[in-house]
């Protein structure tokens, strides 16, 4: 019975996405870009809540540490959604949507490192991820064919860069940990989060913006949560 009805809400999900990708293609649907984001954003929140529910409250603290996580990214989801949806991408409401998914990244770290089986550790990956994603960004900040100092998002997208790295590599190293579905689902929703945000230094920072890559950054993003999700 959980598992048809978590099936069903999947679906629904994916449904959901699908139309998601198609108004942000669309010309005379953009308009409604944030609003359909923000639906599909409730998606995650309902399914993780429905397999908390239908699992019999057995997931109690990594659900209690999970939820807060998926509503930073459901905020952070609106407020860039309305970035995109008004002139002037880098303003204000991207700063907060940026500044909403930082603290949600934040929580993932504390999560996966808190429910590790055996109590908290660490490993050389901890320090590779971050340091990696770093190094990458840094590296695009400096390239002439990438718009991050002009716009003085230097800064802001190295700190981003440090905190979804570390997310993934606490995601993975969790995932590994636990073993079973849950580290399954919980390691690779970490590792497609962070593909999602690298795909975007192509989508918005490039001198020529490769908006084909807005798919892949959706699809990433939302499979991920997903995953996350379906790890309750």
């Amino acid at each position: 019975m959980a598992a048809a009805v978590l099936t069903l809400l999947s679906l629904i999900y994916l449904g959901g996405l699908a139309a998601l990708l198609c108004v942000a293609y669309s010309r005379h649907h953009f308009n409604r870009y944030t609003a359909v984001k923000a639906a599909v954003s409730c998606g995650f929140l309902v399914i993780a809540a429905t397999a908390y529910l239908l699992g019999g409250h057995t997931a109690d603290a990594y659900f209690r540490g999970l939820l807060p996580c998926f509503v930073l990214c459901l905020a952070g989801d609106v407020l860039l959604g309305l970035a995109n949806n008004h002139a002037g991408f880098f303003g204000r409401w991207f700063l907060l949507g940026v500044g909403a998914f930082t603290l949600a990244h934040a929580g993932f770290c504390v999560l996966f490192t808190l429910a590790m089986p055996g109590g908290p550790r660490f490993t050389l990956w901890d320090a590779a991820a971050p340091l990696a994603a770093l190094a990458v960004t840094a590296a695009c900040a400096r390239h002439k064919r990438f718009k991050l100092r002009r716009m003085h998002m230097e800064l802001p997208a190295l700190a981003y860069s440090l905190c979804v790295g570390l997310m993934c590599a606490r995601g993975t190293a969790f995932g590994f940990a636990c073993g079973g579905r849950r580290g399954a689902l919980a390691a690779v929703g970490a590792a497609l989060f962070l593909i999602s945000d690298a795909v975007l230094l192509f989508v918005y920072f490039y001198v020529r913006p490769r908006k084909a890559l807005r798919a892949v950054n959706l699809a990433a993003y939302y499979l991920g949560m997903l995953c996350l999700a379906l790890s309750v």
